[in-house]
């Protein structure tokens, strides 16, 4: 074995160690409350549904202080085939933020398909260990396509409150879907399934750089799966609920997912400037949608924010921004609160703008990226005040009209992008 990554104490667990067909990744940062259970119902449901295929449960943990991998062995039992890991956390994966709280996430994942590969297993799961809504079901629902249909990534779908995910419905979701012509659901993880081909000839010999502990794993492995020649799915998961950890400044979340996709548009631009249009991607379990609303979202400070943007950030903005799209925000600062729109098409030649931007080198990449975030705000304030009277169904389908604009304006991107590169 010539993998430098992989820890001394997990090469002496792999050495001599029985063949496995499924590997289920548990990652785990004081997930006391919620990784024991996590862990016995995806065992449980290995056994449920796939009786014959050996199961390997590794809990990859980044230190916990509340004796997460202790309850976790408890709760599966003596007879379990159980792994703890301690994995490493590099120094840059401190500052990387998701909705999982695990420091060191990527290296962990790193080390979970090094272990399935080295051990020829069929299928890994990866689950977060702050995730409160798993059941039995998941094991199936994330592994069956791989080992018995030939899939090679499984990606999570989950049911989210209308209003819960903004970025990623109004921006990471779309953006994507017009680039690669897939349309897949979540950007933010919480479960994937990946096949022995995919860690093979895909995961094992990408280079896990910097960039990807800047941006994070969750958006660079959703690109992978639309954009390398895979076979993909998506599983239907029900709600997602997990276990809240502090997630930082909104700035910080937009710059790292968004600059996720940009950095990647580069690698893959020969991909996506001749995709056109867009496919739905096959889904196993029950279709969901969005649910109904939780809680309240003060969209009078949103609108704040995208006018201190506009007092703050207008030279950065004038700069990252054509002509035309520049002067459309201008006067956007002009309307009064309830009548507040951002309109769709305008949002997306801005998105379009900021991608152009990134991959010029206008300005240093992080404080451009972090300059989108009131525009965010903006747009997101006007979607809500356009629907908030509206039905689910309604909101889906501003979604997906939203998503269409993309598609339609992608000849904006293309043009400009080429130019650049004469």
């Amino acid at each position: 074995m010539g993998e430098s990554f992989i820890p001394e104490s997990v090469r002496t667990l792999l050495d001599g160690a029985e063949p496995a067909d499924l590997v289920i990744g548990v990652l785990t940062f004081n997930d006391k409350a919620t990784a024991p259970a996590l862990a016995r119902a995806l065992t449980e449901g290995c056994a449920r549904s796939f009786p014959q295929r050996r199961t390997l449960v590794v809990n990859c943990d980044a230190g916990s202080q509340d004796e997460t991998p202790q309850c976790i062995a408890q709760s599966l039992g003596a007879d379990a085939r159980l792994w703890t890991i301690r994995h490493p956390v590099p120094g840059a994966s401190r500052t990387m933020l998701s909705e999982s709280g695990v420091p060191g996430r990527e290296t962990a994942v790193r080390i979970l398909v090094a272990i399935t590969d080295q051990l020829n297993a069929t299928a890994c799961l990866i689950v977060d260990g702050n995730m409160k809504s798993v059941d039995t079901t998941w094991s199936q629902l994330l592994a069956d396509p791989i080992l018995d249909k030939g899939i090679d990534c499984v990606l999570p779908w989950f049911r989210r409150n209308r209003y819960e995910g903004t970025l990623t419905n109004t921006l990471l979701a779309p953006l994507t879907q017009a680039l690669y012509g897939k349309r897949i659901p979540y950007h933010l993880g919480g479960a994937y399934a990946f096949s022995g081909n995919m860690i093979r000839s895909i995961l094992l010999p990408q280079p896990w750089d910097k960039e990807i502990m800047q941006y994070g794993f969750d958006g660079w492995v959703t690109t992978l799966a639309v954009a390398e020649p895979l076979q993909i799915c998506r599983a239907a998961l029900g709600p997602r609920v997990h276990q809240a950890k502090p997630m930082g400044d909104l700035s910080t979340i937009v710059a790292q997912a968004v600059g996720c996709i940009f950095h990647l548009m580069e690698r893959y631009q020969e991909k996506w400037e001749s995709v056109t249009g867009s496919v739905a991607v096959p889904t196993v379990g029950t279709p969901v949608g969005l649910g109904t609303e939780a809680g309240s979202i003060n969209v009078e400070r949103m609108v704040k924010g995208f006018r201190q943007g506009l007092r703050d950030l207008l030279p950065l903005w004038q700069l990252i921004l054509s002509a035309e799209t520049f002067q459309q925000v201008l006067e956007l600062g002009v309307e009064e609160m309830d009548r507040f729109r951002f309109p769709s098409g305008l949002w997306v030649q801005v998105v379009y703008d900021f991608a152009l931007a990134y991959h010029n080198r206008l300005l240093h990449r992080e404080h451009l990226l972090k300059a989108l975030t009131p525009l965010y705000l903006g747009y997101t304030a006007s979607f809500l005040i356009e629907t908030r009277v509206q039905g689910v169904e309604q909101v889906e389908q501003e979604l997906a009209r939203l998503s269409a604009h993309f598609e339609t304006m992608k000849p904006y991107l293309v043009q400009r992008w080429r130019w650049h590169d004469e």
